[in-house]
């Protein structure tokens, strides 16, 4: 069965009995010890690390701990309680396990779990913004990935991604794999390459300390991804760590603090300086506070919107600055990118401000941008590897500038976006054609 079918087989209490039925251990069956991977810090990391947790546990699983992290869409086609039974009966006599294999974003991943005893299994999941799951299979472990062994073919296998998918892998100055690389699209966080660049620049120009502190107030938070939406009012975060945060782990209320501090005109001006082929499309700038208000608010902000001209979007951005935060996770259900509301570049421009971030030589920029290198990707020996990606409702993301021991760059940039369940079950693929496209490329 396909990641697509068994993640949209989440929601069936059949298809989750028979799957979970797939990892049975026969009880005189040793397994074979298997070398362990690192589960990144990511929100949908957490909640793997959560579940191991429950799986490995000195008593059953409950119900009610299952109640406390299960979306409602899923808890009205799986009761907490049958969860917690295959967890305990299926799962738990196989204890303990070894993750053998991760692949994710922030909310989607599988890991490959082998256990004490039978045979490994995969766990898919996929999570809200509240770290909510809203799709969850113990299935059997997907056929073993067939690295490329072209461009061309890795050109071949994207074209089998689901919707719409733009790729570019530069070579130094030189193509090695171009698909619709000038299409706009929607960048998911990916955007926030820019807002980096627009620190780095402030920097530069004295206007700016990595050290100074920024101060949380209750209009700066937005929802998640991240940590620093739940820290208390008044907590202070410098600008080194909020700028951390938001490549990281892709912290929307530190993005949005660095934002505010910095003004989105000076964020527009570090778009243009990128080389971005039409910075219209991202002004006027938007927060992601501005961003869930717009595009899962009051009906009537889209309209304003809609009829505005440059200042009266400024203008009715200010005022939704101005005021906390009013939509809630449970609010954000349905794609808003077809509309219009994202952040929006194409391949060339994603190319462009990795190697504007590059030359801006800073040391805390290099560093910041390398602590991530890309939800479990295997980077390989690459002695430098700077990364942003993303995810929303039916669009993923991934960037890639890295250094050989030469010192030769490589940009690898991959997009695709379409119906968001599509999307989901196209995100291992996805990430092992990056592998391919940084291996091949070198």
């Amino acid at each position: 069965m396909s990641l697509a079918r068994r993640l949209a087989s989440a929601l069936t209490l059949a298809a989750v009995a028979a799957l979970a039925a797939c990892t049975s251990a026969a009880p005189d069956t040793p397994a074979t010890p298997a070398a362990s991977v690192d589960i990144p810090k990511t929100p949908v990391g957490e909640r793997v690390a959560w579940i191991i947790d429950k799986l490995e546990g000195e008593a059953d699983t409950t119900a009610g701990e299952w109640a406390r992290v299960l979306h409602e869409s899923f808890v009205a086609q799986v009761p907490a309680e049958q969860v917690a039974e295959i967890v305990n009966r299926q799962l738990r006599p196989a204890a303990p396990f070894t993750v053998t294999a991760y692949r994710g974003t922030e909310t989607q991943a599988v890991a490959t779990l082998a256990g004490a005893l039978g045979d490994p299994f995969d766990l898919s999941l996929t999570i809200d913004a509240s770290s909510r799951i809203t799709g969850l299979v113990f299935g059997p472990v997907a056929e073993p990935w067939t690295p490329s062994t072209s461009l061309d073919e890795v050109e071949r296998r994207l074209a089998e991604l689901p919707g719409e998918v733009s790729a570019l892998v530069l070579r130094g100055d030189d193509v090695a794999l171009a698909v619709d690389p000038d299409r706009s699209a929607p960048l998911a966080s990916a955007f926030k390459l820019y807002v980096l660049l627009a620190v780095a620049d402030a920097v530069a120009a004295g206007d700016l300390s990595w050290d100074e502190t920024l101060v949380l107030g209750d209009t700066d938070r937005s929802l998640p991804s991240g940590e620093l939406q739940a820290a208390p009012t008044g907590t202070e975060v410098s600008v080194r760590d909020a700028a951390s945060a938001m490549i990281r782990i892709s912290d929307n209320t530190a993005t949005d603090l660095l934002i505010t501090r910095l003004g989105r005109e000076r964020v527009e001006a570090a778009v243009a300086r990128s080389g971005h082929s039409d910075p219209s499309v991202l002004s006027p700038f938007l927060s992601t506070k501005e961003l869930f208000t717009l595009g899962w608010g009051d009906a009537s902000l889209r309209t304003e919107w809609a009829a505005a001209d440059d200042t009266g979007k400024r203008a009715l951005l200010d005022r939704i600055d101005a005021a906390p935060l009013a939509v809630e996770v449970a609010d954000v259900t349905t794609p808003v990118w077809r509309d219009g509301f994202d952040w929006f570049a194409s391949a060339n421009d994603i190319a462009a401000v990795h190697r504007a971030l590059q030359q801006t030589q800073d040391a805390e920029v290099l560093g910041i941008l390398s602590e991530n290198p890309g939800q479990g990707l295997d980077v390989g020996t690459w002695p430098y590897a700077a990364f942003k990606g993303g995810s929303s409702l039916g669009v993923l993301t991934g960037s890639w500038f890295v250094r050989d021991d030469a010192g030769e760059a490589t940009v690898v940039w991959l997009l695709a976006d379409d119906d968001a369940q599509a999307v989901a079950g196209a995100t291992r693929d996805f990430f092992h054609l990056a592998e391919d496209a940084l291996r091949l490329a070198h």
